[in-house]
């Protein structure tokens, strides 16, 4: 039997394709006011997007953040799964394991893609952005999905696409799977998501069937 009963999934970037409407999101507010950025760069602010503003020499921080959740909010109804993912979770279901879906976006923006892809059914718990008062690295939102799921840390594991994920998993002592495939090369350096030891790596989201 495998180690892993309890499964823990983040959704951007891991299950849902939302970097690329993030990156176009932040992008767009800053080359308006003339600040040309590289992938690699937008990608950077990620999870500390008013912080590299204002390192990026704006002072409007929370002008730019609004137009920037504006633009994401348009786009993200339509979002796209990553190829498998519907799969993969059935499998997991099908094996008897226990899901949480752990995501720092609000309820309020997951709710009518869970039921657009009908996706609510394998998950026992969701812990949301709005469901706890720290975010990912914070080991809390991992600790309070394995609590709900009836669970205990030594059978978890934390799938993930960032540092954020790897960072709580670690932070939370449980193992993890980082899923990095191809098209992640512009979002994350693969070398420094390594140095957050992720137990596992994997870039074809299927291999996760292999490992849990």
């Amino acid at each position: 039997m495998s180690k892993y009963q309890y499964i823990l999934l983040d959704w951007d970037g891991n299950l849902a394709k939302t970097l690329d409407i993030w990156l176009e999101a932040c992008r767009i507010p800053i080359e308006k006011r003339g600040l040309k950025l590289s992938d690699e760069e937008v990608a950077s602010s990620f999870g500390a997007f008013a912080k590299y503003i204002k390192q990026w020499g704006f002072e409007d921080v929370d002008a730019i953040i609004d137009e920037a959740d504006a633009i994401a909010t348009e786009k993200l109804p339509n979002v796209e799964l990553y190829p498998d993912a519907l799969e993969v979770l059935e499998g997991l279901r099908d094996t008897g394991k226990k899901l949480a879906l752990i995501t720092t976006s609000p309820h309020s923006n997951i709710e009518h893609l869970l039921e657009r892809y009908n996706m609510a059914k394998f998950f026992q718990v969701i812990v949301a952005g709005d469901d706890t008062v720290n975010h990912k690295p914070h080991a809390e939102p991992l600790e309070k999905a394995i609590e709900q799921l009836g669970g205990n840390k030594n059978e978890a594991v934390m799938i993930g696409d960032s540092d954020k994920d790897l960072g709580a998993a670690k932070n939370a002592g449980v193992d993890s799977i980082l899923f990095y495939p191809p098209g992640h090369k512009k979002f994350y350096d693969l070398t420094k998501l390594k140095t957050l030891e992720p137990t596992h790596v994997v870039t074809d989201f299927r291999q996760i069937l292999e490992i849990v």
